[in-house]
């Protein structure tokens, strides 16, 4: 049974086709790494959602994740970095590059 990994990054304020694009990319290369991808684009799957409305609905994707992948530009996001705090206290791998997974 493969893990579950969720992809964490900025998405707020970014154009939604490169946005789209970036996180896609990142699905498939994690999906050739042998994971379960949660793609938090389709899982919100609306660029007009409400910001609070978004992250309950990927906070609540990321609870079922076994792990979750870091985008490097997820410095620069609120939401990605409260990703990150709920992955750490749920205690699951967490991945900032792909050079990391085996």
């Amino acid at each position: 049974m493969n893990q579950t990994i969720y992809i964490a990054g900025k998405v707020t304020g970014e154009l939604p086709e490169p946005t789209t694009d970036k996180f896609k990319k990142k699905q498939i290369e994690l999906e050739g790494k042998g994971f379960d991808v949660v793609n938090p684009i389709e899982v919100v799957n609306n660029v007009n959602e409400n910001w609070h409305t978004a992250m309950e609905m990927c906070l609540q994707a990321l609870e079922s994740c076994d792990a979750i992948f870091m985008v490097p530009c997820y410095v620069d996001s609120k939401g990605a970095k409260v990703e990150l705090k709920r992955a750490k206290e749920m205690g699951i791998q967490i991945y900032y590059n792909l050079k990391e997974i085996i």
